[in-house]
């Protein structure tokens, strides 16, 4: 069934500008317009903007990860196991994005500058859980990075662009693990699919400590065995 935007507008509660919005973003299928005035609308879309708007102010979801979402809604998953896959990935838990903060709040609870900030991400190094036309939110685990991580480092006057090797490096790493996941879930049916990607995000994260903490002690060990034995 076809409708106009002012009837999802009412059923939504949420106005027309902004499901505009949502179908630029991709969240929305484009209408079918009838001329420069008039369009209209697949009935679905009420659903969808419900659902679009739950997973913003509820969940506080970027808008990449709610067309995810989406999609994946489309392909015949519920909300709640499309919400599973996103995640596996994201570690995302309501007791820490409940804590979204800007960024003047960040640089006040972190002790960085302006400066930092803007050299920090421009590198790579530092990735703000939302950030996306022009919005800019930060969460705890940005806080942490930027508090116990990114300010003692510049407090020791190191030079942060020496660290973009972590980005370079951590790319090949993920690139080869999304290649790992795909050769997984291959065949799979979607409920394998969700219980896999979960699996292996979960593993993965361990699986990078584990490595980089052995090989760094690993290193230590024998240069610190090198220097008694000249």
């Amino acid at each position: 069934m076809r409708i106009k935007i002012g009837e999802i507008s009412k059923k939504s509660g949420v106005p027309p500008s902004t499901i505009r919005y949502y179908v630029r973003q991709g969240l929305l299928p484009e209408p079918e317009k009838v001329n420069k005035s008039m369009a209209y609308y697949d009935e679905s879309c009420i659903e969808k903007v419900r659902t679009i708007r739950y997973l913003q102010e509820m969940k506080y979801y970027p808008l990449s990860v709610i067309q995810n979402i989406l999609r994946r809604m489309d392909e015949g998953l519920s909300l709640e196991e499309a919400e599973a896959i996103e995640d596996a990935v994201f570690g995302h838990k309501d007791d820490i994005v409940d804590k979204l903060i800007e960024r003047e709040e960040f640089i006040r609870v972190t002790g960085l500058v302006d400066e930092d900030i803007d050299e920090a991400m421009d590198i790579g190094i530092l990735v703000p859980y939302i950030q996306e036309n022009g919005r800019t939110l930060f969460d705890m685990e940005d806080v942490r990075f930027g508090r116990d991580i990114l300010k003692p480092i510049k407090d020791l006057g190191q030079d942060i662009t020496e660290l973009g090797f972590y980005v370079e490096l951590g790319k090949k790493i993920v690139d080869n693990e999304i290649l790992l996941r795909k050769k997984a879930v291959k065949g799979r049916s979607q409920k394998d699919n969700i219980f896999i990607t979960s699996e292996i995000s979960k593993k993965a994260e361990f699986f990078r400590s584990y490595i980089m903490k052995r090989l760094f002690q690993r290193r230590v060990q024998d240069t610190i065995q090198k220097s008694f034995n000249p």
